[in-house]
């Protein structure tokens, strides 16, 4: 059996798909018109969960308006970051978003890498419950999504406290479970959304350690920053709990009554079949989730800072996105955490052919060889390139390049020139956030545009009798 480049990356995945049933999108968390901030520190700063966040929900819902904005700070504690204490900071990077729903993961830098220390938990404690208040004193109705902090690695390495190398037992992990089960209990007394983090990524590591030790150290290199494949296991988590669809399309085909039997969140038109061949025209009303990094080794840690002088320092050019390259660490992620059965399930199946083999091309494009029984049982086009993945992808081009845009204006200018006095220069830097403010929601626009439903034409051609 002949596949694609994408079939043979994935296929080591052992993944599988999932049969779902069709999830009504008022049933997902998000409601249209609604803006969602993320808060939080360096791991939140990384923006490589929200980003793929942004990105489901741009592809898997194209009509849905939501806007979304990251306003982490690396260091950042319950107490506030290097920028501002935190009553200054919700102030200038919180409150003026309007949003609806804000997430809040903080708890790494709180513990002080050490080991537990009654006085400093109180502190979070308190610092907590602060910030909880003052969302909900300056937000009325905001919904507000408490994430337990992520671990510090002693999964792959042995555990150790930072500022204590040499205290035994334990580990900082064990500080953050606790700081986690805090966060669980101030979410129950507020009747808060509690979203764990913590749990899916040990489970990772303690699998891929099993699995691949050499790749289980690269998920959280360093122990506290989890790698950008690794933050994809966090996005799911938190879509998951938002009641994220696995479905991106389902659609049911019987090849010799020439008859669409299923056809869920898609249409199919011009169906005919004979002779070795059957094509049709699709249209699926999401497209599929696109994977950031499955197909580059090339994603930092930490993204660069789009500070720098030039254009191409500002914006940074995302890597490929799309090439017969397969990370490994990628690769293991979406095995162990069965992510397509979770949130990527685009699935064709076709009964009743004759042929042994048949070439599905979609748009003249050679997506792979089937075996008839493949097809009966059902493919998952989401595994592979597709006109439909390409489509996804410049919608995740947008998706950076607005956060990018984000970033820039309030960590390159708004933050440095609000420290100065000069008459006239908080006016000016007002504009210029205004400016860069509609640069955002022209590319939302663009992600919008880009997202929308197009027609392919699918055919299906036997290769062997």
């Amino acid at each position: 059996m002949k596949v694609s480049k994408w079939c043979l990356a994935v296929g080591l995945l052992v993944l599988g798909f999932a049969r779902p049933s069709l999830a009504a999108s008022q049933h997902f968390y998000l409601k249209n018109g609604e803006r969602v901030l993320f808060y939080g520190d360096s791991i939140t700063e990384q923006r490589y969960y929200a980003v793929a966040v942004e990105a489901y929900v741009r592809t898997r819902f194209p009509n849905l308006q939501v806007k979304f904005r990251n306003s982490a700070v690396g260091g950042a504690t319950v107490r506030g970051n290097w920028t501002a204490p935190v009553d200054l900071s919700l102030s200038r990077d919180v409150f003026p978003f309007k949003p609806n729903i804000v997430t809040i993961m903080l708890g790494m830098n709180d513990g002080s890498y050490r080991p537990f220390d009654p006085a400093i938990f109180n502190t979070y404690k308190t610092g907590y419950e602060h910030i909880i208040q003052s969302l909900q004193a300056h937000l009325p109705g905001v919904k507000i999504v408490l994430i337990e902090p992520t671990p510090w690695d002693d999964v792959t390495l042995e555990p150790s406290y930072p500022s204590n190398p040499n205290h035994a037992p334990g580990g900082y992990d064990s500080v953050m479970r606790r700081y986690g089960q805090l966060v669980r209990k101030l979410g129950a007394e507020d009747h808060l959304q509690v979203v764990d983090f913590h749990t899916p990524l040990v489970k990772l590591m303690e699998e891929a350690k099993q699995t691949d030790p050499a790749l289980a150290g690269k998920i959280l290199p360093g122990r506290v920053h989890p790698g950008a494949s690794a933050e994809l296991v966090m996005a799911q988590a938190l879509l998951k709990a938002w009641n994220a669809p696995a479905m991106v399309s389902q659609v049911r085909i019987n090849a010799s009554a020439s008859a669409v039997k299923q056809s869920d969140n898609a249409s199919v038109t011009d169906l005919s079949a004979g002779q070795g061949r059957i094509s049709w025209t699709e249209t699926d009303k999401a497209l599929p989730y696109p994977i950031m990094t499955l197909h580059s080794t090339k994603w930092p840690q930490f993204p660069p800072v789009p500070f720098g002088g030039g254009t191409g320092e500002i914006f940074w050019p995302l890597p490929p996105l799309s090439s017969p390259t397969i990370n490994p660490v990628a690769a293991l992620v979406m095995k162990l955490s069965g992510m397509y059965k979770a949130l990527d399930s685009e699935t064709l199946q076709v009964s009743g052919l004759e042929g042994s083999d048949y070439a599905l091309k979609i748009d003249g494009r050679l997506v792979g060889t089937f075996s008839r029984e493949q097809l009966a049982d059902g493919i998952n086009l989401a595994l592979y390139d597709t006109p439909m993945m390409e489509q996804a992808y410049k919608v995740l081009t947008l998706v950076w390049h607005r956060v990018d845009v984000r970033f820039y204006g309030w960590r390159a200018i708004q933050v440095p020139l609000g420290r100065m006095e000069t008459p006239g220069l908080p006016e000016a830097v007002a504009n210029i956030i205004t400016v860069l403010n509609r640069e955002q929601d022209h590319l939302v626009a663009q992600a919008h545009a880009a997202a929308q439903p197009q027609a392919h034409h699918c055919e299906l051609t036997a290769t062997t009798q």
